[in-house]
């Protein structure tokens, strides 16, 4: 199966239309390491598809700063880059859903955001 599932700090979001019209979002997602004071950060594009309307969804409810859990797979890029003729191939991560949490410290765990 290929899935991710990854919670983390919204650092970047950006919303972007293609040339035919299509929306895709794209954030900064950014986790904390373990028993460290470090983050790694991970590039995460959002796609409006046919089920939904995920990517302007997103870029709606979410900002920077907001804590989200990402749900998506892993995608791999195929392009050639300018003036080569190899094929370049990327790894990138597609998110295909999303939900805002927050820290509840009488749980001690994150729990979901319910917006009405």
């Amino acid at each position: 199966m290929n899935k991710f599932e990854i919670l983390g700090r919204v650092n970047w979001i950006e919303i972007k239309y293609s040339e035919k019209g299509s929306c895709f979002t794209k954030i900064l997602l950014a986790k904390k390491l373990p028993k460290k004071d470090e983050y790694e950060s991970f590039p995460i594009t959002f796609f409006n598809t046919r089920n939904g309307e995920t990517a302007e969804r997103l870029a709606e409810t979410v900002k920077e700063g907001d804590y989200i859990r990402v749900t998506g797979k892993l995608g791999i890029n195929r392009y050639i880059p300018k003036g080569q003729t190899r094929v370049k191939e990327d790894v990138e991560l597609i998110g295909w859903g999303f939900q805002k949490v927050k820290w509840d410290s009488e749980q001690n765990k994150y729990v979901d955001v319910v917006e009405e």
